[in-house]
């Protein structure tokens, strides 16, 4: 197998970042259901009810936000009560499959240091730096 995947020009590293990818993407699928089902059915609180959106859709996101008092951000972080209501659930699914990405350049930054690829490793662990920072709204 090692001859079939050398003759196709795949390495350690791509496969690594296939496998996480591929089990994150399952992963995150199965919750973005979840998450969509305990929305709809109201099977927790929610932050916002569903005819309050639906009776604001024509205002900006911004706009929305302000009147309905939505969390923004990371806001939704800040206790576990706000954890547990069906609309928070939902975008803690997009959030997960957002995350992917890092998950995977984490996992091939182990990969590359481990072949001694230290130049890789540097520009990997860089990418998940400079990731985090973006998704961490520290810098507007």
């Amino acid at each position: 197998m090692d001859k079939e995947k050398k003759s196709f020009g795949i390495d350690k590293v791509q496969l690594v970042y296939a496998q996480v990818l591929e089990t994150v993407s399952h992963v995150g699928i199965a919750f973005l259901v979840g998450g969509y089902f305990v929305y709809v059915l109201q099977l927790l609180p929610l932050s916002v009810p569903i005819d309050a959106i639906a009776a604001n859709w024509h205002l900006k996101a911004s706009e929305m936000q302000q009147k309905l008092h939505t969390p923004s951000g990371w806001s939704f972080l800040k206790s576990t009560a706000a954890l547990l209501k069906g609309d928070v659930v939902s975008y803690l699914s997009i959030f997960y499959l957002a995350m992917a990405t890092i998950a995977c350049l984490a996992f091939a930054t182990i990969t590359f240091y481990r072949e001694k690829n230290y130049v890789y490793t540097a520009l990997a662990v860089l990418q998940v730096v400079v990731l985090l920072v973006a998704a961490s709204g520290l810098i507007h």
